[in-house]
């Protein structure tokens, strides 16, 4: 049979362990968080490079088809006999020569600014990350804490400081 100071050493045992328990599954919860975040960042600024690099092709095939219009229209106008380059048929060519460029800016405007929201989510996931690992050892230390208080009145109960 086991006396009551053994009964309250295992108590006290156990009380340790089960805190070093919590202080390795938090920190090992917050560690893991952070890794977690830390990818997500990588895969949204993956995603933003992928983005401009998505931008700057589409800007280009715009590019393309309008010179390959544009070419159509003066072989068009070319062969019915009228002279591109002067008067009206000249400044319709530019005018549509300007409106494909802007075209292609506003391509390439539109994937820089969704590869910027994917840079700053990026930026964020990664604050949370260290965040999260931070919060891992405080919720450890909070637990090494809480267990070293219970584990001392578990010994002041059992008169291991006397009466």
């Amino acid at each position: 049979m086991c006396t009551g100071a053994e009964i309250a050493v295992a108590q006290i045992a156990f009380t340790a362990v089960s805190t070093g328990v919590g202080i390795a599954g938090a920190i090992q919860e917050g560690q893991n968080a952070s890794k977690q975040a830390s990818f997500q960042a990588e895969v949204q600024r993956q995603q933003a490079m992928r983005e401009r690099q998505q931008a700057a092709a589409d800007a280009s095939d715009a590019q393309r088809n309008s010179s390959a219009l544009l070419a159509r229209r003066r072989a068009m106008l070319g062969g019915a006999g009228v002279e591109g380059g002067a008067g009206s048929p000249l400044l319709a060519s530019e005018d549509f020569a300007g409106e494909a460029e802007l075209q292609a800016q506003r391509i390439r405007s539109g994937g820089e600014a969704r590869a910027t929201r994917l840079e700053q989510s990026a930026t964020l996931q990664g604050f949370a990350g260290r965040n999260a690992k931070t919060s891992g050892f405080i919720r450890g230390g909070s637990l090494l804490l809480s267990g070293a208080g219970k584990s001392f009145g578990q010994a002041k109960d059992a008169g291991f400081f006397g009466p």
